[in-house]
């Protein structure tokens, strides 16, 4: 039996289940807010432009996951009118 936490941790992230869109969102929204704070109080100007470039890439992929969201949920009005047609 291998006792490394690395090892267990890996495992045990190979077990779960995979993130809802929901709680992806609800993770970079929290980690925006913390760039953001961050941002707002760095003294240092590398700090401040690394909080900075923190901000653009998930306010970025946030803006792209909610552009798919929308999608998805285009997709499925869509599916569900074609399938009250067909049946």
């Amino acid at each position: 039996m291998n006792n490394s936490p690395h090892v267990a941790r890996m495992a045990k992230r190979q077990r779960s289940k995979p993130l809802e869109l929901y709680e992806v969102l609800q993770i970079l929204s929290g980690a925006i807010l913390k760039a953001e704070e961050i941002l707002h109080r760095a003294e240092d100007d590398e700090f401040a432009l690394r909080a900075c470039h923190a901000l653009s890439q998930s306010s970025g992929q946030y803006a792209r996951l909610m552009a798919e969201g929308e999608l998805e949920a285009r997709v499925k009005v869509l599916e569900a009118a074609l399938a009250g047609r067909v049946a």
